[in-house]
């Protein structure tokens, strides 16, 4: 089976692109079988320089000149070109629907899926959502959604992530509960070595781009909690976070998903670590709870977004805006026993969230679209 993973931007298939989600969809597909042929929107040189003047005419900047109507009408173009580039398809499976419009994209007759983690319209609804906090214009969001919106009714199947996204799918999108599957969410293991673990002494871990939604402030309050009861906690912080200096705490910055060295130290930090901290305000489906459940870490999740529903019972689910449940659950999995063996639990809900198998059920859901029945080679179409 031959299907274009579409995804709008210049490479589809960059692991810097959505967390890495299309990177490791793509991996996901191509060991279920799949030949994965990217759909990209890279434009000419020429064109791109214009098209980024005209998207800021009227004082517009970042993402909402990025999705503004010229820009818009050029990736749809972009990407309509690179599906009849690519010839023969059976199918498309499409991400980040609301940057084009997929019906002018799509030929007609060829099968397409959409993945997600959630609608923009039940992002937007959240005060503490990244767009909803990005002061974004209302009427520029409302146009993301309408496309969005779009984008899901001309597909056969929309694939997500969570029942917390599918819920949104069928109830602000309309869509009918049989053309929504539930297909979970991938990850890149963390295969770090725990035989040596020293459960003893609490080590935490936040990894979270996004300091202030990843709610960084009330992990390190909580940390102080229990410092004043284990003194020789630790708390390592990943991502964009404050300077800070103070002891127990270690911030580390940024680590690029595409950099190995990055990533090297990564892993070693989620193999020090007994238990991972990242109860975000919102979060719609965090990779990196798959990541740190791989590790063998138990996991404090937020109860807002679908979070909550990756790892199960390896999950401590709290509150984010109530300081003493986050603490409480720190103070928790500092008992060694009760890390490891909620850190175990989460390792198997994490072996079964590997992209092969997201593949795999993408490929169900495909096909009972029909797909392969009536295969179209797009490029000899348009001759």
């Amino acid at each position: 089976m031959r299907i274009g993973l579409l995804y709008p931007a210049p490479d589809a298939l960059s692991p810097a692109n959505w967390s890495g989600t299309p990177a490791g969809l793509s991996g996901g597909l191509i060991q279920n079988g799949v030949e994965v042929v990217p759909i990209s929107a890279r434009l000419a040189p020429g064109i791109h320089q214009w098209v980024a003047v005209a998207s800021r005419a009227g004082g517009e900047r970042g993402a909402v000149a990025d999705r503004m109507p010229v820009r818009q009408r050029a990736r749809t173009r972009a990407l309509a070109a690179s599906i009849r580039r690519a010839g023969r398809l059976d199918a498309v499976v499409a991400m980040g629907t609301e940057m084009y419009e997929l019906d002018a994209v799509l030929p007609e007759g060829l099968h397409c899926l959409t993945y997600d983690d959630g609608t923009l319209q039940q992002m937007w609804q959240h005060p503490d959502s990244d767009i909803r906090q990005a002061g974004f214009p209302s009427g520029h969001v409302e146009e993301w959604i309408r496309r969005q919106r779009a984008s899901s009714r001309r597909a056969d199947t929309c694939c997500v992530s969570t029942r917390w996204a599918a819920g949104s799918f069928a109830e602000e999108y309309g869509l009918p509960e049989e053309r929504i599957r539930v297909v979970g969410m991938g990850h890149r293991p963390r295969f770090v070595a725990n035989a040596g673990k020293d459960w003893n002494a609490p080590r935490y871990l936040f990894v979270g781009v996004d300091w202030k939604r990843k709610n960084g402030a009330s992990v390190l309050e909580s940390f102080r909690i229990v410092r004043r009861r284990f003194p020789a906690a630790r708390l390592d912080i990943v991502g964009r976070a404050p300077a800070i200096e103070e002891p127990g705490v270690q911030v580390h910055g940024f680590l690029p998903r595409e950099e190995p060295s990055a990533q090297k130290l990564l892993d070693k930090l989620y193999e020090s670590a007994t238990c991972f901290v990242l109860p975000s305000l919102f979060d719609p489906s965090p990779i990196s709870y798959l990541e740190a459940g791989s590790a063998g870490l138990p996991v404090i999740a937020t109860g807002v977004g679908g979070a909550g529903e990756l790892l199960g019972a390896g999950a401590v689910v709290v509150d984010p805006k109530n300081g003493a449940e986050i603490s409480a659950a720190m103070l928790s999995l500092a008992n060694p026993e009760s890390a490891r063996t909620t850190g175990a639990v989460a390792s198997r809900h994490a072996a079964r969230a590997s992209w092969d198998r997201v593949g795999g059920r993408i490929l169900r859901a495909l096909e009972e679209t029909g797909a392969g029945s009536a295969v179209v080679d797009f490029r000899k179409a348009a001759q």
